[in-house]
């Protein structure tokens, strides 16, 4: 005898392992199924994540569980047509687990009556793949911001649709125009296979070539050809997507419905504007939303765009293009629009997130957004950076840092998340640890300034103030930026060099009269002064203004105001805690 599980219009049969709706199978493959399964025998009670782990992922050791989670529970959702926001049948307990909500029955028949289940091919053991960028064949080298963009997209959708790791596009772009070997850059990635290949544009037909080599032999596994019209572009990507996902065994969901036809002019203009996006300079950001409004302009229906939008009004706010809190307003509406009409736009999630982290200061909704952004796209680092930058904050260190390890992973030679990596670690008192990261993006990209800003931040909790003022110099040398300024004014007067911090003070506060300066910074000096009555001014001014950075009081750096009531109020309102909750500096990352 065996059982049949039935509920609403869904029928599982535990034997063949098949789910069928209204009598028609729905393709469900075997890790979601086997949630499924453990949900359906505990209908209606918590089953928690240690459970799911013992039950479903116990052997496949090579598997990171938290990703094959979010991926199994994605799929299996889509599967039932469920949804996350007001869910019908799995409910989403956070940090704890998962329930069944709706009753179930169970019904035993005889196994003559079940059919024989299918048997599967064996897995290659090809765990990892990074996709270097496209080459540009179109012959014009302004046509680069279309092969980057087909880069990038494909990268997304193999990371979508395939349980291996796939290296995201912030690594593998590093590659382009390199004249390393396969096996080198496989080497450097951790990756067992390499996808290369070139774009042709010409006039509307886009040619994609492609082929997957294995890393350590450098074998060819397969290459193919695939054109379209440049309006069938999304196709054309989910079905290049597919093909190799299924050349290394690792398709775990099957094709989407046929992708969208898009307006192909806004398409181009929605790729130039990621371009100039991750360029991540003010006159560059500027140019993308540019861009990227043009595009929306053409097409108000494409989902994605409006998520890019919210991510470019987002950056600008950061680095300084207009005033934060107006940008961020934009970002945010940007961010609304595309769930709106897209629910499922990973990338208006991680706006979001990202608005509630600096911005708003609502904590709990930046936790469930970045989690929706994970759950969505488990194959996209920036999810990760955004929660484990939440958890950082609240002083939850040991997640912070295990979320950070899974950004890495899929992105293990980024400047930016090394550099982040290296910020959570300060956050955490991990100083060693931090300088230790901050070097790693610093080989990368020896000019990169948040290397050297966080650098700077750890060598003087190692009391190591001179080291740390000679790499604050040259940052702010390099940059210009008011807030490395600021923060070179405080070292000098920590160092006992008044003088050079008051003129430090009094070029920011001429400046303030031309242009916007902010008054955390101007806080900063007056702290590293000792002046507590007009740090403390600036500091209510500061969050008067909503100003992002003043959530970087709880950075080792104010430390010695932790005592004071008025940095207490102020935290309390931020919604910051008050313990340092620090990590042991021993061991390794």
């Amino acid at each position: 005898m065996s059982n049949l599980i039935r509920f609403e219009d869904f029928e599982v049969n535990s034997r063949s392992g098949e789910l069928l709706r209204r009598g028609s199978k729905v393709r469900l493959q075997n890790q979601p199924f086997q949630v499924l399964m453990l949900l359906l025998e505990n209908a209606g009670e918590v089953v928690t994540r240690e459970e799911l782990q013992a039950r479903v992922w116990e052997h496949d050791t090579f598997v990171d569980f938290d990703r094959g989670l979010n991926k199994a529970i994605h799929l299996l959702r889509r599967a039932l047509r469920d949804r996350v926001i007001k869910p019908h049948f799995i409910e989403n307990l956070p940090r704890r687990g998962y329930r069944f909500m709706v009753p179930v029955e169970t019904v035993e028949v005889s196994a003559a009556r079940l059919p024989k289940s299918q048997t599967s091919s064996p897995r290659i053991r090809l765990e990892s793949v990074a996709v270097l960028p496209l080459e540009n064949l179109s012959g014009d080298p302004a046509h680069e911001y279309f092969s980057d963009g087909t880069t990038a997209e494909l990268i997304s959708g193999l990371a979508r649709i395939g349980s291996a790791r796939v290296i995201s596009r912030m690594s593998a772009m590093a590659f382009k125009g390199t004249r390393k070997t396969v096996r080198a850059i496989a080497r450097q990635l951790r990756v067992d296979a390499i996808v290369e290949g070139t774009v042709t544009r010409s006039d509307q037909k886009v040619r994609i070539t492609a082929q997957l080599i294995h890393a350590r032999s450098e074998r060819l596994l397969w290459s193919g050809t695939f054109e379209r019209d440049l309006c069938d572009i999304l196709s054309l990507q989910a079905e290049l997507a597919h093909v190799i996902a299924q050349q290394i065994h690792r398709v775990l969901e099957p094709p989407d419905l046929p992708a969208p036809r898009v307006n192909s002019q806004a398409y181009e203009l929605l790729l130039k504007g990621r371009f100039f996006r991750d360029k991540m300079t003010p006159p560059d950001l500027a140019t993308s939303i540019s861009f990227l409004t043009q595009a929306i302009e053409l097409d108000p229906t494409y989902a994605h765009t409006y998520g890019e939008l919210a991510q470019a009004f987002f950056y600008s706010g950061v680095f300084g293009v207009d005033h934060s809190a107006e940008t961020f307003a934009k970002a945010r509406s940007a961010a609304l629009k595309a769930i709106e009409l897209d629910e499922s736009v990973a990338t208006a999630h991680n706006s979001l997130a990202a608005i509630h982290i600096f911005h708003d200061w609502d904590w709990a909704a930046a936790e469930a957004e970045s989690r929706r952004a994970v759950e969505l796209n488990p194959g996209e680092p920036v999810g990760y950076v955004h929660l484990a930058d939440y958890m950082s904050i609240q002083g939850r260190h040991d997640e912070a840092i295990e979320q950070f390890k899974h950004a890495l992973q899929l992105d293990p030679i980024s400047r930016v998340y090394l550099g982040g990596f290296a910020l959570v670690l300060h956050r955490a008192r991990r100083y060693m640890e931090s300088i230790a990261e901050c070097r790693k993006a610093l080989e990368i990209d020896p000019r990169y300034p948040n290397a050297m800003w966080f650098l700077a931040l750890s060598l003087e909790q190692t009391g190591n103030l001179q080291e740390s003022i000679a790499t604050l110099e040259r940052v702010a040398e390099l940059s210009h930026a008011p807030h490395f300024r600021a923060l070179l004014g405080r070292a000098y007067a920590l160092s006992g060099s008044q003088p050079k911090a008051l003129e430090i003070l009094n070029d920011l506060t001429t400046l303030s009269q031309r242009t916007y300066i902010s008054p955390f910074d101007l806080a900063v000096i007056r702290a590293g002064l000792g002046d507590l009555n007009e740090t403390f001014r600036l500091l209510e001014e500061a969050y008067d203004q909503r100003v992002f950075r003043i959530i970087e009081l709880t950075f080792p750096m104010f430390d010695n105001l932790r005592q004071d009531q008025r940095w207490k109020d102020l935290v309390s309102r931020i919604g910051l805690p008050h313990s340092p909750s620090p990590s042991p500096q021993s061991g390794h990352v």
